[in-house]
């Protein structure tokens, strides 16, 4: 029985740890190598300050979670700006380097040989001698860990999460800080690492540097690959099949000298096959009730209360007087090594007006919009919004400013439901603060049905509400583009710019989109269009800036602008 119950503490242990790095692998997309170090250090800071300090054990498994924590989101905030695959080299070397420094350090870490004699748990006058005893306190630890990893990912920060690791450009111009978020998760995982560390060496009573080594970083990754990425029951299961099978199959007679050599192996093939024939792992994502079928059942009753409510004023960015200048644009030039792609290009927006960009393929218009919404920074020139100089703005800072856009390609987010795409650039929830949805639910819980109701609002607006709890990746091309319409209206900002929104459909969906960027103009935004369809040009447009190799070279009306015989040969290429 005492046996049993060890492997349970141990199996208990690192479920906790492997639901810590399913936050960061699973939703946050980030492969980290060197999730084991943040294991050890755990238990070495809560070791260290209980046997020097004397002091208590649940004071230094929170001083080992903040402290380790805190190291995570020191190290994070610059490897996280780069490239995935960096990441990985990153990663594993901070584990190489670390694990090596552990080893060094014997005054502080015994080496080789470890700590014995750590001091056992104790919480208040409770100070469990066996595993069986120990057993409720890795029990209530796993449920901690499970609701703050549960709160996070069914959040609008776990919806946030899920959008960067799908496309994270989208994220940000949706007003989104990416490294913010990603930084955040990193903490967390890398805190709630720590706090399995602490609990393990007080249950151990030892400690040695090998627990923070690369193989227990790789069978972590094991154990979450096994049970399934972004999926927190998965991650139970995967921690328990490589801890608690081979324990259970050591009781095989000659058992145990075959498989402790090879485990490594055993669990590297594991892993091999698992990503060969199932990717998903055991328990995919999205497993058992389809998550339709959930929300249908969740927003029904809600879906008929907003038919039947208004949704009351939103509390949206100021609205510019009609006709007056809202953004504008002056002597951008940007360049790509020998290429000149923008050159002194000017551009002025006004309120309640549909200004086009148009030209031939390759002259520029896309690198301008980039350049308006802080995709690419300018070689020269300024972007002003609303007399504020917003050039050295990030992408996601201008979205909050009131200036967003859309892609050609679309961009919503595929394996969300159409509802949770236009959730997502709602700003301001407290839900995506982890704090708030950790301690104050009840407040985020009010405030979310609020936002969800305006994201109804903006589906009914462009004629998708009954698609709601719809997978994006379900609905047809021509469906997709009015997603995306709709998700640029929640974030509420009055300057809108649509890059080619006629682009990929067909006539009927035309149509519907050249009549919602009419009402949003009557309505009183600020809109530019990207656009080859001069069809859409003629029909929605107040005026027109030509562009040719990277300069605007004229501007008027759409019909000023087509019956110019020059301008028809530029854009022909006649």
């Amino acid at each position: 029985m005492e046996y049993l119950a060890h492997t349970l503490n141990l199996a208990l242990v690192f479920v906790a740890l492997t639901v810590s790095l399913n936050l960061i692998l699973g939703f946050g997309g980030m492969v980290s190598m060197s999730h084991a170090v943040f294991f050890c250090l755990g238990g070495y800071i809560s070791t260290l300050l209980t046997m020097n300090l004397g002091v208590n054990f649940l004071v230094g498994l929170l001083v080992a979670t903040v402290t380790t924590g805190l190291v995570g989101g020191f190290l994070a905030g610059p490897f996280i700006k780069i490239k995935d695959e960096y990441v990985i080299l990153f990663t594993l070397a901070f584990q190489m380097v670390s694990f090596h420094l552990m080893l060094s350090l014997m005054d502080i870490t015994g080496g080789d040989s470890g700590i014995f004699g750590v001091p056992g748990a104790k919480i208040f006058s409770y100070a469990p001698k066996t595993p069986q005893e120990f057993l409720p306190i890795t029990i209530v630890f796993v449920i901690a860990v499970y609701y703050v990893a549960i709160k996070l990912t069914r959040s609008p920060f776990g919806r946030v999460l899920k959008g960067i690791r799908e496309d994270d450009l989208a994220v940000a111009s949706l007003g989104k800080s990416v490294l913010k978020f990603k930084v955040i998760v990193f903490m967390i995982g890398t805190a709630l690492a720590a706090a399995a560390g602490s609990i393990f060496a007080h249950y151990s009573c030892f400690i040695n540097p090998t627990i923070g080594s690369l193989d227990e970083s790789i069978l972590l990754i094991a154990m979450v690959a096994l049970g399934g990425a972004a999926n927190l029951w998965g991650s139970a299961v995967g921690a328990f099949i490589l801890i608690v099978v081979p324990e259970l199959l050591t009781f095989i007679p000659g058992a145990s000298d075959f498989i402790i050599p090879l485990r490594s192996f055993i669990y590297g093939s594991l892993l091999i096959l698992f990503m060969r024939f199932r990717p998903e792992g055991i328990i995919p994502e999205y497993f058992g009730l389809s998550r339709s079928t959930r929300l249908q059942k969740r927003l029904g009753k809600e879906r008929m209360n907003l038919e039947s409510d208004p949704v009351g004023k939103e509390a949206d960015s100021p609205r510019a007087p009609s006709g007056e200048v809202v953004l504008e644009a002056h002597g951008l030039d940007k360049s790509f090594g020998g290429l000149r792609a923008v050159e002194d290009f000017s551009l002025t927006l006004k309120s309640g007006m549909v200004t086009a960009l148009v030209g031939p393929n390759g002259c520029g218009k896309t690198t301008a919009f980039n350049l308006m919404t802080g995709f690419l920074r300018p070689d020269k020139g300024r972007v002003i919004l609303r007399g504020r100089d917003i050039t050295n703005l990030k992408a996601n800072r201008r979205t909050v400013a009131g200036l967003v856009r859309s892609w050609q390609d679309v961009r919503v987010f595929q394996d969300m439901t159409v509802l949770d795409n236009v959730l997502l650039a709602r700003q301001e929830q407290s839900g995506e603060n982890p704090f708030k949805l950790i301690f104050t639910p009840w407040l985020v819980k009010k405030q979310r049905a609020w936002h969800r109701r305006w994201a109804y609002h903006y589906l009914k607006q462009v004629g998708l509400s009954d698609k709601a709890t719809t997978i994006a990746r379900d609905l047809s091309y021509g469906e997709q583009k009015l997603v995306a319409i709709a998700r640029l209206l929640a974030t509420e900002a009055q300057v809108l710019l649509f890059d080619e929104p006629s682009s990929g459909v067909d006539p009927t969906w035309v149509e519907r989109i050249m009549e919602i960027i009419k009402e949003l103009s009557k309505s009183g935004k600020t809109i530019c269009i990207v656009e080859h369809n001069l069809d859409v040009v003629k029909g929605v447009s107040n005026k027109v800036y030509f562009m040719a190799e990277g300069k605007g070279i004229a501007q008027g009306t759409a019909e000023e602008l087509m019956a110019n015989p020059q301008l028809g040969a530029i854009y022909f290429g006649t």
